[in-house]
């Protein structure tokens, strides 16, 4: 129940999870787009929090397939892959 208030309590400043559903597409976003900067942060806060999460599963042996799947799936998913996985563009 305490862990409820001080996740509402948090969202009345963030927004919530939802304050990130403002684009029609997932696509890459374009390097000069306005929205790049804080979608990046909002993608190293969340590789941040998922691989704590993944490492502390792993000290106390408890498997966490979907937190590995949303870690390999966050950047892209935000639009903002990492340069290294971003596809080639076609010419």
């Amino acid at each position: 129940m305490a862990l409820g208030k001080v996740v509402r309590h948090s969202d009345s400043f963030t927004g919530g999870a939802g304050a990130i559903m403002f684009r029609n597409t997932t696509a890459p976003m374009e390097p000069a787009d306005p929205l790049r900067p804080l979608l990046e942060h909002t993608r190293g806060l969340g590789e941040k929090d998922l691989s704590l999460a993944l490492a502390l599963g792993e000290v106390v042996s408890v498997d966490l397939p979907l937190a590995q799947l949303a870690l390999q799936r966050l950047a892209a998913g935000l639009g903002v892959p990492h340069p290294d996985t971003e596809p080639a563009k076609e010419t």
